[in-house]
């Protein structure tokens, strides 16, 4: 199966609200996805997510800008004529097709020989562990076979990209995990370009070689999970992606390895990494495993919440005036600190994160 990039430049979609002024679904968006990339476009509901998708696949009309997949711009090209097939929320199936009928029809449309189609069919059902469905109506089978049944039909068509707006909310919260999981090995086996929408934050953590986080129309972040997570380069990245806790500061001190950011509860070592200069106005992202506590710790703090989570125990403290919230893992054999304790608080320079305020 083949693969192509997917480029997008300076596209944006304008259209009118109910008052006749002109609004920004999508604002200036440039992105280069490569060949056999999963790419995840993840964002709050609003953010222009599944609109940028649907102008990829065709199904909206682009205000400005330009959309290529490889080399060929395809912002004249049909939804029909474009190299990818979409994998809908609702599944789409034919409710009056057998499983076989549903995954055959794009096939019979491109008047495909009979041998040909059943060469596909049959290779795609094997992939996707199909077979013994194959006469079933769709309404015989649960929600994790209707999807792969939903995702078979669009393999089979053989697209260079894939597209997937929000495949997984319809199911429940076990049979998403296993199904992410399918989806992520699928795509690496078959080599594919995806492009995946969802607000699901865990969903593009978990199976993503590139995450877009959207906001308001427009991209606020590209980078791999990791640096999405480890090194937010905004507050709503940061406050997005996970948990985090917020202190605003100024830096006081810069040196080639470590920045020391002073803030109204403390001063803080930090790893040392990006522009930053003294008296730069900053915030300091502190994710919940950043921090460790004990009766020692040097920073005083009161809970104010202890609930035991089975893996973890989330702790709420007030700290010199301010709540916030971290994580003890494997708590079996640490002492739990219950609400109204005075704990110390050790912080991990290597986990605390510096943005510039904006």
């Amino acid at each position: 199966m083949s693969s192509k990039s997917v480029t997008l430049k300076k596209v944006t979609k304008t259209f009118e609200d109910d008052h006749g002024k002109q609004v920004h679904a999508v604002e200036d968006i440039d992105l280069v996805i490569k060949e056999g990339e999963f790419a995840t476009l993840l964002g709050p509901s609003g953010c222009g997510k599944t609109t940028t998708l649907r102008m990829i696949a065709g199904f909206e009309d682009i205000s400005n800008g330009d959309i290529y997949f490889g080399n060929e711009n395809v912002n004249k090209i049909s939804p029909n004529k474009r190299d990818c097939t979409m994998v809908f929320q609702s599944y789409a199936l034919f409710p009056h097709m057998t499983v076989y009928e549903n995954v055959v029809y794009g096939l019979k449309i491109k008047k495909m020989s009979k041998e040909d189609m059943d060469k596909k069919v049959d290779a795609i059902f094997d992939i996707m562990n199909l077979n013994m469905h194959k006469e079933r109506m769709p309404n015989q089978l649960s929600g994790g076979q209707q999807q792969r049944v939903a995702l078979a039909r669009a393999l089979v068509m053989e697209p260079s990209v894939l597209l997937f707006d929000e495949p997984l909310s319809n199911l429940d919260a076990k049979l998403r995990l296993t199904m992410r999981d399918e989806i992520r090995r699928l795509q690496q086996r078959v080599g594919i370009t995806a492009i995946y929408v969802t607000h699901d934050q865990s969903e593009a953590m978990s199976m993503s070689d590139k995450v877009i986080v959207m906001n308001k129309g427009k991209i606020e972040q590209i980078g791999t999970p990791q640096e999405i997570y480890q090194r937010p380069s905004t507050k709503f990245v940061a406050d997005f992606i996970g948990t985090a806790n917020f202190f605003e500061g100024e830096i006081i001190e810069v040196t080639l390895d470590e920045l020391v950011v002073q803030t109204s509860q403390a001063t803080f070592t930090v790893a040392s990494y990006g522009s930053f200069k003294k008296g730069d106005s900053v915030i300091l992202v502190v994710r919940p495993e950043a921090v460790s506590l004990n009766e020692e710790g040097t920073y005083k703090a009161k809970v104010t919440k202890s609930v035991f989570m089975g893996q973890l125990q989330e702790y709420e403290v007030n700290f010199k005036g301010q709540d916030f919230q971290f994580n003890v893992y494997n708590p079996m054999g640490e002492k739990v600190y219950q609400e109204g304790d005075t704990v110390g608080l050790v912080f991990n320079k290597n986990s605390l994160h510096v943005i510039k305020k904006s």
